[in-house]
């Protein structure tokens, strides 16, 4: 009895050793990575506002090959394949290590860290990037870049928290659309881009809306893309299936260059609801919606696993159900908008916000362009 007491004492301390050495080499090697990635980042650059305008995390030469290594086809159809046009090819998105921000606690100015990127648009000669602050204490803002150079031009105050998302340009009125909330129910806002052009960041005021519309049929719309006349809406769902919903734009009447087709008064009186025209589930987590040509690109994300990009026929519109999509390509995690411009699909991802950016994922910390035909082999 007493030798099996001593080789069961033994075992055991053989057992907590090699536990030991276990758990050692897991947070040894974990300490590499933040290392590495920590190595890895970029001399901080910021423009006269404060705001950062470098690449938060990585080098080209890092990023090209956490790219080239992890993702090597997304690798070739955006660095091996010459751009359609290089308006936003490779731009890196500001702010992301510091953006001034109003701070709804202290009730002042001052600079947030944690601003979590989520949509994008081109806007005549712009790119416009949104962006909410992930510790939820700042108003949320929209980055304005030169569409040509990626040249940081100013950050636009937007009212309230909002978890801030899609955003879209409708050329013909010349209104840019983001995705919001009034109360409780999903919404659509939007501003003339004149006003964005000639917004003062100086005077720290949020940027006045012409278009609030409460959207009460959809509980979380995520993001927008403008498409012939009309706005497609996508719902974001943690645990059913999502929707996209169609808008078309009045050109003409008392909604002109609006969605009120169908104007209810709600309780309060002051804001107009709206009903969609037409409606098409998906698969859950729809975090972007991209239509060029005969295509519709879908973005789907949730978590720290591969986001997909799901591409479908047009005639598919009314169903866009995973079984119908022609092609679906895996992306790094955390893929939100996405959208079409001159034959590349621009793309942003929120892992470049230091909430997600880890050290065992390929991190996006710039736009993403991908040459579209490039997806089919062509």
């Amino acid at each position: 009895m007493k030798k099996i007491g001593r080789w069961l004492l033994k075992m055991l301390v053989i057992i907590l050793i090699l536990a030991g050495v276990g758990t050692a080499g897991y947070f040894g090697y974990q300490w590499y990575q933040i290392k590495q990635l920590n190595d890895a980042r970029p001399k901080v650059v910021t423009a006269k506002d404060g705001t950062n305008t470098n690449a938060a995390w990585y080098t080209t030469s890092f990023y090209n090959e956490q790219l080239r290594r992890k993702y090597s086809f997304i690798n070739k159809v955006s660095n091996y394949v010459p751009p359609r046009t290089w308006a936003g090819k490779d731009f890196p998105i500001p702010g992301l290590i510091k953006t001034k921000s109003y701070n709804f606690e202290t009730k002042k100015y001052d600079t947030a860290t944690a601003m979590t990127p989520q949509g994008i648009t081109v806007a005549k000669q712009y790119i416009l990037l949104t962006a909410y602050d992930g510790d939820h204490k700042h108003a949320s803002v929209i980055y304005v870049l030169n569409k040509n150079t990626g040249k940081y031009l100013k950050t636009i105050q937007v009212n309230g928290r909002p978890h801030l998302g899609g955003i879209a340009y409708d050329p013909v009125s010349g209104n840019v659309w983001i995705t919001g909330s009034i109360g409780k129910s999903s919404a659509l806002m939007s501003f003339p881009l004149k006003e964005a052009i000639s917004y003062n960041e100086k005077l720290h005021a949020p940027i006045k809306f012409n278009h609030s519309i409460a959207i009460p049929t959809l509980e979380k719309a995520s993001t927008v893309t403008y498409y012939d006349n009309q706005l497609f809406v996508g719902f974001f769902n943690m645990y059913g299936r999502g929707r996209v919903a169609s808008y078309t734009i009045s050109r003409s009447g008392k909604n002109k260059n609006s969605i009120t087709n169908n104007e209810i008064k709600s309780v309060t009186g002051t804001v107009s609801w709206s009903d969609p025209s037409g409606v098409t589930s998906m698969n859950k987590q729809v975090q972007g919606i991209a239509i060029y040509d005969n295509k519709i690109f879908l973005s789907q994300s949730y978590g720290s696993g591969n986001s997909k990009l799901y591409i479908f026929p047009s005639t598919a519109l009314d169903a866009l159900d995973e079984k119908n999509a022609e092609k679906v390509i895996d992306m790094p995690p955390y893929l939100e908008q996405i959208t079409a411009y001159r034959g590349q699909l621009l793309c942003v991802f929120e892992s470049g916000s230091k909430l997600y950016a880890k050290p065992d994922i390929v991190i996006i910390d710039r736009i993403l362009s991908i040459n579209i035909n490039a997806l089919f082999g062509n």
